[in-house]
């Protein structure tokens, strides 16, 4: 996400909350002074309390009517004179992060979290099976890239959000446009970047530091860990050891070894501790925790593709 302050846009991993006026800045125009936050401009500036809530009770209530007109113009309503503290809830802050969001540029929205989720999940199906689907009429093989997209995709940016939302911020996927145009590139070259969006990250309660960050980044890939060791120990009971009897079409390949090889390779490839992915958050937390799960992954992924040499 990028930083609001005019002329800067510096892109940044997290952004840090103005309690004030309700913008998202980078370290270097956090502070009302340094933003010129119009919200508190002619008050004198009161230090902040240990537990980081302002101690000017006046500036508390600019902040709430700042954020109760904001909520009245979205809603394309005259601002109206009413208690400001009646607007100053968790679930208004919550709307006026959603709504910053969607305003951002680069980001994009086509109503609900749920609809955004859903493009988001259709493009990556598209990639995987696409051509499976128009070159070889190979509905099975679709079928098969909307299983594994299931299982990877969904769990994956969910965990994301679970675990942000546990530690007291507000979370929500959102689609990105260059990401988007990135997967459909992908889809005609066959080859490239598949991010049509993610899970954004807006401290709500406290600032987020570098064990949030991580752990928030930890649970993408640690869930996809969990399913897939899940599946491949079922794919070596219904077909090493045959001890779950399991025949027919999804037997040839296994349909639970490829939920374990797809699982532990996007978990692997958001382990890069590289740009904006996954690893690259964890490792600034802790290179062990980094290690643990890039091992973990790696262990499934081995015995996966010695039972299936091709993920399809």
């Amino acid at each position: 996400m990028r930083c609001e302050y005019p002329n800067c846009g510096a892109q940044e991993d997290i952004l840090f909350y103005c309690r004030y006026c309700r913008g998202s800045f980078c370290q270097k125009h956090r502070d009302p002074e340094a933003h010129r936050c119009p919200a508190v401009h002619g008050q004198a500036q009161q230090p902040f309390a240990a537990t980081g809530t302002p101690a000017n009770a006046e500036v508390i209530r600019q902040m709430a009517q700042n954020a109760m007109k904001m909520a009245q113009q979205a809603m394309g309503q005259q601002p109206q004179q009413q208690d400001p503290y009646a607007y100053a809830d968790e679930e208004t802050r919550k709307k006026l992060i959603e709504q910053r969001l969607k305003q951002s540029r680069g980001l994009l929205s086509f109503g609900s979290e749920l609809v955004d989720i859903l493009i988001g999940f259709t493009l990556i199906v598209l990639v995987f099976g696409f051509s499976r689907l128009i070159f070889f009429k190979d509905w099975w093989g679709f079928l098969i890239s909307a299983i594994l997209i299931t299982t990877a995709f969904l769990p994956h940016e969910m965990a994301h959000k679970v675990v942000a939302q546990r530690r007291g911020q507000f979370a929500r996927y959102i689609l990105w446009t260059r990401g988007i145009i990135y997967t459909l590139f992908t889809l005609i070259i066959g080859i490239g970047l598949i991010v049509p969006g993610f899970v954004a990250i807006v401290p709500l309660s406290r600032q987020m530091n570098k064990k949030d960050l991580g752990m928030v980044a930890l649970a993408g890939p640690a869930m996809n860990a969990v399913i897939g060791a899940i599946s491949l120990v079922i794919g070596l009971l219904t077909s090493s050891f045959g001890i779950i009897p399991f025949t027919g079409i999804m037997s040839s390949p296994n349909i639970f070894i490829q939920v374990a090889q797809f699982n532990a390779l996007i978990a692997l490839f958001n382990c890069l501790p590289v740009w904006q992915l996954d690893g690259a958050k964890i490792l600034k937390w802790d290179w062990k925790v980094f290690a643990t799960i890039v091992a973990i992954n790696v262990a499934i992924v081995i015995p996966s593709f010695i039972l299936n040499p091709g993920l399809f």
